[in-house]
């Protein structure tokens, strides 16, 4: 387990019903992956999500900049 200092901010993602688009939701501090799914799903398990997604914010690469 790392240290909590060498904690990183993972984006929440989600989706109600399959046909929807997959939306962001919001954001987590973790040490780990493991622990950053957890986060998520207790802070925004008062909906129904068909689907939960976390990803490492280092990995989220910004395709276009805004106009």
């Amino acid at each position: 387990m790392k240290a909590e200092r060498d904690h990183e901010y993972y984006q929440v993602f989600a989706r109600r019903k399959a046909e929807e688009p997959l939306q962001h939701i919001g954001t987590v501090g973790a040490s780990e992956a493991d622990d950053a799914e957890v986060f998520a799903y207790k802070l925004y398990d008062q909906w129904r999500w068909t689907e939960l997604f976390v990803a490492p914010s280092a990995a989220i690469l910004q395709v276009r900049r805004p106009a």
